[in-house]
This record gives structure tokens, C-alpha cells and sequence, in this order.
């Protein structure tokens, strides 16, 4: 029996739809913080599950239908306006994916795939959003995410019907407007806009993610990596570094989905597939960030914002520590403070080094004149790299090698009111990306930025 796309729609229709058991865990560890809980943290667990974040986008738009303002086109702000105490009240009691298809392994399947590569496409398409400094590449990431809808909601409420001919294209604007999904998002999932800048790359992102999701070899994909350098203005070979490592970034969300991401095939030659599952997620010691310019000037606003002595050390150091990690894309970033009697600086914070990594164990003596020591005589930095590894490397003591690799690294001494109080390290965890000069500065700056701050911490 054929069916129109208005009969579909309404066969799609949904007053309770499920969520990732990961979702439901996550969300009810929040709900047991109560008003702790920020917006942030949890747009942060719906934006990894297409069907949490169209959910509560589809509650939010409905609650503005016949209200006054503009529609809500971000989770972020879904969860401000309903507030924190009634978000929680809608989203406790979920109904879980995994429990709903237990007694069905291959419908189950293709959910967690279809989620696994859509949160790929919306990865990819975010940190080009960001590459092109958008303001919003929430919705941009938002619309690659619920790209595929249309299928996703298929599996989930008609499986018997989607394993035959559903229509995809022609459906997805009716369902969409259906389920309340902005306009604005609308139009950056439709092919139809394509001409445009950020709903090119939403279609750029999901094709990616499609044709990545069995090898990363093939006539399609290298015509994907072209588009997306044309898009980007980027040489090929960079555009290329650049999807892999997206590709890694959304790996380390595998345990999520449950199902073999994109990255699993990253390290295979061209030939026949042969699917396995994947055993552990990829190290993040071993896979370089993205740098995201958007996280950055966040986490630097932030700063600026409370250069009068709001914050003390931990949470100054928190901002630092993200803008590093997360804005300039260093994958392990350690903040070493100089001890009481002046002796050692010893690791205080650090963010990215796995549990047991030795760099936890950071610490050197200011007995000697060895490299760290000479960094703590006034505050400057230094970047270790290929070029200078002559002159430097001799000057860092075995001991300290040991704890922090042999790879490249950034490094700078922290001097408040012209007093040392300890040290910052990065790097990117020896992975196979190298530090740049741009990154260097940006790191520099964030810790004149932690010196700023804290200087008008200590006048208290």
C-alpha cells in the first residue's frame, strides 16, 4: 500500500519518544543536583541523543506556539525556558531505546547507528561552523544532528515499514514542521538551501558521515573531502587532518551509541570491509582536538568577566584550563603549583591525561638549572619543537621526560604581583598533530589572562 507524506506523518507522530539509556542515566544523575544543574550540563547530555534534543525541541516550540517571541532553535535555551526544576519533571521516567528493542538486536541496531553517524555529520558540522566563526553553530551542529529524522523515526515507530521503500527526501519537511522543529533549522536541514553557507555545510557534514560510515576510502568520500576544502578555503591534505580528527572527537562518544563509529575504520587500506566490533574507545592521549575559536572566546569572556576577584583559584583555573583544552584544542593541559617552602611545583589541575597517565604525576625541583627551573625565574614560555629541540632537550632531566613523553609541548610560568606561583604545560598528547605557532600564542595569552586574574585575586 502506498502511502502520501501526510500519511506517513501522521504515522510518525509521537507523544513519549525514548531516549538513549545513556540519556536517561545522565539526566537523572542531574536531576539529583536539582537547581545545581546548569542549562549547559544538560544541553550537554541532549545534544549527544537526536531523539532527546528533537524531543525537547519539539516541547519548547509547541509551549511558543500562540506566544509572543521568536522560536527556540537551540537546546541550550529550551532547557532556560522551561527552567530547571519543570525540565526535570518532563524528562524523569524515560523510555529507553535499548529496553523498548531488546527482544529486536537488528532494529536495535540500526537506531544506535543511525544516532551514532548522525551525532558524526553534526561534530563535523559544528567545528566548521566554528572554523567559520558562527555565532550560533549550535544550529548548525543542531540540524546535522536531525538531518536524518525522517529515517531515525521510521526504525524507531514503524520498523517492519522502514525496512521497505520509506520516502526520505519529500518527507523530511513535513515531518520536521510536524514536530515542531524551527523554521531556521528547517532550512539549514533542507538540500533545498543548499546554496547557502551553513546549510551547505550541514548537507557537506551528513554526506561525510554517510560515506564514512563503512571505510574512508572510495570515489564518494574523496568527493566530499574536495567539496569540504572549496567550502572551508582549506588546502585538501589540511581538510583531510581536519575530518579525521572530527571524526576521533565523536568517537569518544562510542560507549553512547554502543555501535562501531566512523573512526574504527580510520587506520584500514582500501579493500573489502569486514565489520568487527569496536573494543574500546580511542585513547584521547592519542588523537588530537579540534581547536573550537567559539569555546575559546568563551571561556576568555568569561575570564575578562570576573578579573575582580570572584573567582578563586580553582574555578580561575577551571576557565583556563577549558580554554586550553577545549578552545585551543591542547589535549592535555596540567597547571603545576610552586609549594609552600618554595622547593617543588607539583600538578595542582590537570585536564586530559587518562586516569594512571604519569603526567598526573607532574611535578620537578627548583633545585637545579634544568629547563623548568629557568622557565620559573620570570614568567615566559616556551615551545618546544623540532627546531629547537637541540638546545632545549638536553636541559630536561630524564625524570621529568618520563612523566610528559618526548613529544612537542608548550610551557609557561605563572607570576603574580611578580611573585612565581607555579606552571602550565600542554601539549597534544604525542599524537599526530603538531603544535603551531598560532596555537602558542593563544596559549600564551590564556596564561597572562590566569595571571591577570588571580593578580586581582591576591589584592584581597
Amino acid at each position: 500500500m502506498t502511502h502520501t507524506p501526510e500519511e506517513w506523518v501522521d504515522r510518525l507522530k509521537c507523544d513519549d519518544l525514548p531516549v538513549l539509556r545513556r540519556t536517561a542515566a545522565e539526566l537523572a544523575r542531574l536531576a539529583t543536583k536539582g537547581d545545581k544543574s546548569s542549562a549547559a550540563e544538560i544541553a550537554g547530555v541532549l545534544l549527544l541523543d537526536p531523539l532527546a534534543t528533537l524531543r525537547l525541541l519539539h516541547l519548547a516550540n509547541s509551549m511558543r506556539r500562540g506566544r509572543l517571541g521568536t522560536e527556540v532553535t537551540t537546546v541550550e535555551h529550551a532547557v532556560v525556558l522551561l527552567g530547571i526544576p519543570p525540565f526535570f519533571s518532563r524528562f524523569r521516567n524515560l523510555r529507553v531505546v535499548e529496553e523498548e528493542f531488546k527482544d529486536r538486536p537488528q532494529v536495535l541496531r540500526r537506531l544506535l547507528s543511525i544516532m551514532s553517524r548522525s551525532h558524526h555529520a553534526a561534530v563535523q558540522a559544528g567545528e566548521w561552523a566554528a572554523l567559520h566563526r558562527d555565532m550560533k553553530a549550535e544550529e548548525v551542529y543542531i540540524a546535522a544532528l536531525l538531518r536524518d529524522m525522517a529515517e531515525l523515526l521510521c526504525w524507531l515507530l514503524i520498523p517492519e515499514a522502514a525496512q521497505g521503500e520509506v520516502p526520505g527526501a519529500e518527507l523530511q519537511p513535513a515531518l520536521a514542521e510536524a514536530w515542531h522543529v524551527p523554521e531556521l533549522l528547517r532550512e539549514l536541514m533542507s538540500p533545498a538551501h543548499g546554496e547557502r553557507q551553513r546549510a551547505l555545510g550541514v548537507s557537506l557534514a551528513v554526506a561525510v558521515a554517510h560515506h564514512s560510515d563503512n571505510g574512508w576510502h572510495g570515489s564518494e568520500l574523496a568527493a566530499d573531502f574536495a567539496a569540504v576544502a572549496a567550502f572551508l578555503h582549506l588546502p585538501p591534505d589540511e581538510v583531510s587532518g581536519m575530518i579525521h580528527r572530527s571524526a576521533v572527537a565523536a568517537a569518544r562518544r562510542w560507549e553512547w551509541y554502543g555501535v562501531a563509529p566512523a573512526a574504527a575504520w580510520l587506520p584500514m587500506l582500501p579493500g573489502p570491509l569486514i565489520a568487527e566490533p569496536l573494543e574500546q574507545p580511542p585513547a584521547p592521549e592519542a588523537a588530537c582536538l579540534i581547536p573550537r575559536h567559539d569555546k575559546l572566546e568563551q571561556y576568555s569572556g568569561e575570564i575578562a568577566a570576573h578579573l575582580d576577584a570572584t573567582l578563586n583559584l580553582h574555578d580561575m583555573m577551571a576557565l583556563v584550563l577549558k580554554g586550553m583544552h577545549e578552545g585551543i584544542g591542547l589535549n592535555r593541559v596540567v597547571f603545576a603549583l610552586l609549594t609552600a617552602d618554595r622547593s617543588k611545583v607539583k600538578a595542582k589541575y590537570v585536564l586530559g591525561a587518562e586516569a594512571g597517565s604519569p603526567l598526573r604525576g607532574f611535578e620537578f625541583g627548583m633545585g637545579s638549572a634544568h629547563l623548568y627551573a629557568r622557565l620559573m625565574e620570570k614568567m615566559q614560555g616556551v615551545w618546544l619543537n623540532q627546531g629547537n629541540r637541540a638546545k632545549f632537550a638536553p636541559l630536561i632531566p630524564p625524570e621529568i621526560r618520563s612523566l610528559t613523553g618526548d613529544g612537542e609541548f608548550f610551557a609557561m610560568s605563572l607570576f603574580v604581583r611578580d611573585k612565581a606561583v607555579g606552571l602550565f604545560y600542554a601539549d597534544r598528547g604525542h599524537g599526530s598533530c603538531a603544535l603551531d605557532e598560532h596555537s602558542y600564542q593563544e596559549f600564551k595569552t590564556l596564561c597572562l589572562k590566569a595571571a591577570q586574574g588571580l593578580g586581582h585575586l591576591a589584592k584581597q
